[in-house]
C-alpha cells in the first residue's frame, strides 16, 4: 500500500473495498468475517466459548509488529479505518 493511500485512509478520503480483507486475514490467520465482527461491523452471534477475540494489540503482534511506536502507528490506522467504516 502507498504512502498516499496510506495518508487518504488516515484522512478519512479513502473507500476501502473489501477484498483487500483477504490478505490481511490470511497474515493474521483468520476469516474475514471475525475481521469483521472485530471491527464491529458484523454482530458475532456464534462467538466460539474460550475463544480470544481479536483486538489491534492482538493483530498487531499476530503480524509481527512489535516495536511500541508502530504498534500505534498500526492503532492508529485501524482506528482510521473504523471511523470511514462507519461514515459509510
Amino acid at each position: 500500500m502507498s504512502e498516499a493511500d496510506i495518508a487518504k485512509i488516515l484522512n478519512g478520503e479513502f473507500d476501502i473495498p473489501s477484498d483487500p480483507l483477504k490478505p490481511l486475514a490470511d497474515a493474521l490467520d483468520v476469516e474475514q468475517k471475525e475481521l469483521l465482527r472485530a471491527a464491529g461491523v458484523l454482530e458475532d452471534k456464534t462467538a466460539r466459548a474460550g475463544s480470544r477475540p481479536l483486538t489491534v494489540q492482538l493483530a498487531a503482534q499476530r503480524l509481527g509488529i512489535k516495536s511500541q511506536k508502530n504498534v500505534a502507528a498500526f492503532e492508529t490506522l485501524v482506528a482510521a479505518l473504523l471511523d470511514a467504516e462507519k461514515r459509510r
